[in-house]
């Protein structure tokens, strides 16, 4: 995670012969004291002697310039930092309400960029919250955590990736699948090839392994219907998938031999990309007069 790096310098004591000199010294001390803290990472310290320094500079203009220009430019990057390392210890919730606070003094200071930097980290908060929850096989809660940093960045293409594998953890595929469609879409457009493809696999696996489930439970249209649907998705063509499409058809139609022969001759005609199966489904085509 990138870290806050800020160019601090240490300001020098000088007598005045205006206002009290004791404020301007107390000032800058305080602002060497920041500096000091802020190399250090202590950016609690940093920050509240920042604001102790800031508002002596303001009561006391002459002498304290510097040290207020600087302390402009530093007091939002403090925040920042703070912010960054709380989101670095895992501490979620307190990472938002800091990124919040640094857009926030950004935006006193008229810092557009920090302002621009911290807003920008919000959905990463969320997207580090949810991974972690999905680590942790929380998927309910990782789902919600996605949803937050999408209805903030609706085109992270990695998000919707996740978010539709922990949907799949949860088994509702249906959910699943409409999510990892967007995941495709949003990572074409985004030219995230690698993305896309996970997406699609994972596509795949859901209807291959319902295609399967179906098999064992003997219900052959739908591993037809599931196999056809794996197909649909998978750049090339698969063995398995196409050995269960042929399964499934001769299956229904050695179901309907005796009973529909018209149906039955439809089933078996789809046979063709097995070659075992095709010569079973041809055999059993002529022993009830297909034509």
């Amino acid at each position: 995670m990138k870290k806050v790096v800020l160019t601090l310098t240490l300001i020098g004591l000088f007598s005045l012969n205006s206002y009290s000199q004791d404020d301007v010294n107390k000032a800058i001390e305080l602002y060497n004291q920041v500096v000091q803290a802020a190399q250090s990472e202590n950016y609690a310290s940093a920050i509240t002697k920042a604001n102790e320094a800031y508002t002596i500079a303001k009561t006391v203009p002459e002498g304290t310039e510097e040290v207020k220009a600087n302390l402009e430019k530093i007091i939002p990057q403090l925040y920042l930092g703070k912010a960054k390392k709380t989101l670095e210890e895992a501490k979620f919730e307190e990472a938002l309400t800091e990124f919040n606070k640094a857009a926030e003094e950004a935006k006193k200071f008229n810092n557009a960029e920090a302002e621009k930097d911290a807003i920008e980290y919000i959905p990463k908060v969320y997207l580090s919250q949810a991974d972690n929850l999905y680590t942790n096989n929380d998927f309910e809660g990782a789902v919600a955590a996605f949803d937050k940093a999408l209805a903030i960045d609706k085109d992270n293409a990695q998000a919707y990736l996740v978010k539709g594998t922990s949907l799949i953890k949860l088994g509702k595929t249906e959910e699943a699948i409409a999510i990892l469609e967007k995941t495709i879409e949003i990572a074409n457009a985004t030219e995230k090839s690698s993305i896309a493809n996970n997406a699609t696999a994972q596509i795949v696996s859901v209807y291959t392994k319902a295609a399967s489930e179906a098999q064992k439970a003997k219900k052959w249209a739908d591993v037809v219907s599931n196999a056809e649907k794996a197909l649909a998705y998978k750049p090339e063509k698969s063995t398995q998938l196409l050995q269960l499409v042929d399964l499934g058809n001769l299956q229904q139609g050695h179901a309907l031999a005796a009973t529909n022969k018209t149906k039955a001759c439809q089933f078996l005609k789809k046979v063709k990309s097995d070659a075992k199966l095709k010569e079973t489904a041809t055999q059993l085509s002529k022993s009830i007069g297909c034509n």
